[in-house]
């Protein structure tokens, strides 16, 4: 039975017994003394329980009854006296007052006691937040809870990260409206159909939108109950990354560890494999056949050697053990002795140097040469065949920045931080140029071991910049174009 209903019901019912007091009045004469007090609290109490609306028609029925069964002449709205009708003005001024007296306060203390009540649902939800499986589907769960506190007919959540989409109760169709409550960045509050959304902010940063659909929501409860499920879903991001970030970590060290021990067993037959082969040369006597095949040997041992370097290298940047060698470099100097290291394997007619002899940095000179070989050598082996690799260099403020720029080879957003990785290869480049995506972790934590920063742009029309900021060694000039 709905609460209308039940409102006319007790209405109608104090109506018929203020007329039955009358109709007994017929046989028992009671008089006005007797029945307005009575008329008085039957009116309260009809305040107290159903509310002022039905208060007032049961305050107008009384008056009527009175004047009917209890004033002269009786059975007529007719009041002869007076006294009768200061009577029934006080009576229904009175009635009608402290009806209304009543009905705030009863209204007070439902809202006090509504108030209780969410607040009690809001620590409860907290609490099983708190008890939350991160590893699981955290919306779902989280939807759940929701529903389940507050005693809501439906709950649509939309999680902005990965566009994914939970709902329980009947608010399955609710997606497309979160969706444009978050990309409208509003909260929409709907009185008819008993619903508020909520876009879930952390910080200033949308994070996701909740639909809450119900009686029992309000602005300012939907709004807390956003507030604390955007908590939930970062404390989860949060967690997740946390973990993720600590078993890269771990699985980084391990391969370090493990590559770090391959490159030493591997350093001494290398070292014999290459003076072997050197020997080979120097007692001569062999077919151009053999010299072909020695010259392949030493080639592949040196190439094995400089990988098993940079492995060690690397290893001993990522633990700290490396000490460097600082001196002032000049910067062009540097990168020309880099270019003529590369010129045996690539093009280098390709590069193209754009800033003035001067220009110069302290810094560990084998280790930021490699740190530059390793770009160079991804410029040169990424990008079209026969195109200019522009190199250029200004002084900005205590740092030196060069960049390296290069047609084609687009680096994805999502994946420009990832190519500094160990081992990290692009699935666009993988099969492109032979590689063991060790050089840019390499000369990363070169550069970083500098205090300098290395940093990637990529455009698919303009092509992908490498910019390394070094500190500079006290000086300032012009660069040229």
């Amino acid at each position: 039975m709905s609460v209308r209903l039940r409102s006319v019901i007790a209405t109608l019912a104090a109506c018929v017994l203020v007329v039955a007091f009358g109709a007994i009045n017929v046989r028992h004469t009671l008089g006005l003394a007797t029945m307005i007090p009575l008329y008085m609290l039957l009116t309260l109490l009809v305040a107290w329980r159903v509310g002022f609306r039905a208060a007032m028609v049961v305050s107008i029925c009384a008056t009527v009854s009175l004047d009917l069964f209890f004033s002269e002449p009786l059975f007529t709205l007719r009041v002869a006296s007076p006294e009768n009708i200061t009577a029934l003005a006080t009576f229904i001024c009175v009635s009608l007052l402290v009806s209304y007296l009543s009905h705030t306060v009863r209204r007070t203390d439902r809202a006090l006691q509504r108030h209780d009540e969410q607040q009690l649902a809001l620590y409860e939800l907290l609490q099983r937040m708190l008890l939350l499986d991160w590893r699981e589907s955290v919306g779902i769960h989280l939807s759940m809870l929701v529903q389940q506190c507050f005693h809501l007919d439906g709950v649509g959540l939309w999680e902005a990260h990965g566009e994914r989409f939970a709902w329980t109760g009947d608010a399955e169709g609710a997606s497309e409206s979160l969706r444009a409550a978050l990309l409208a960045d509003r909260d929409v509050d709907s009185e008819s159909r008993k619903e508020a959304i909520r876009v879930l902010r952390s910080g200033t940063r949308p994070v996701g939108a909740v639909l809450l659909r119900g009686d029992l929501i309000d602005p300012l409860m939907a709004s807390a109950i956003g507030t604390l499920m955007a908590s939930a879903l970062e404390r989860a991001r949060a967690l997740k990354a946390e973990v993720v970030a600590e078993s890269e970590k771990l699985s980084e060290q391990l391969r370090s560890a493990v590559l770090d021990g391959l490159a030493h067993a591997v350093k001494t037959p290398l070292t014999t494999i290459a003076i072997s082969s050197a020997g080979l040369s120097e007692i001569g006597g062999l077919t151009p056949v053999q010299i072909e095949l020695v010259d392949l040997i030493e080639g592949q041992a040196s190439r094995l050697s400089s990988l098993t370097n940079k492995l060690l290298r690397t290893s001993r940047l990522d633990v700290g053990e490396m000490k460097l060698h600082r001196k002032p470099l000049e910067l062009r100097a540097l990168l020309q002795a880099t270019i003529e290291e590369l010129g045996s394997e690539f093009d280098t007619e390709r590069l193209h140097t754009h800033f003035e002899e001067g220009l110069a940095i302290e810094g560990d000179r084998e280790l930021l040469s490699m740190a530059l070989a390793q770009i160079l050598e991804n410029a040169l082996k990424y990008s079209p065949a026969a195109s200019a690799i522009e190199l250029s260099a200004k002084a900005d403020g205590g740092s030196v920045i060069l960049s390296i720029h290069n047609d084609g080879s687009y680096i994805p957003v999502e994946e420009r931080a990832l190519i500094f990785r160990r081992f990290y290869r692009s699935q666009d480049v993988e099969h492109r140029a032979p590689g063991t995506g060790i050089g840019l972790s390499v000369a990363l934590r070169a550069v970083e071991a500098h205090g300098g920063e290395l940093w990637v742009e990529s455009e698919r029309d303009t092509g992908t910049t490498f910019s390394i900021s070094l500190p500079a060694k006290g000086l300032s000039i012009s660069l040229s174009a």
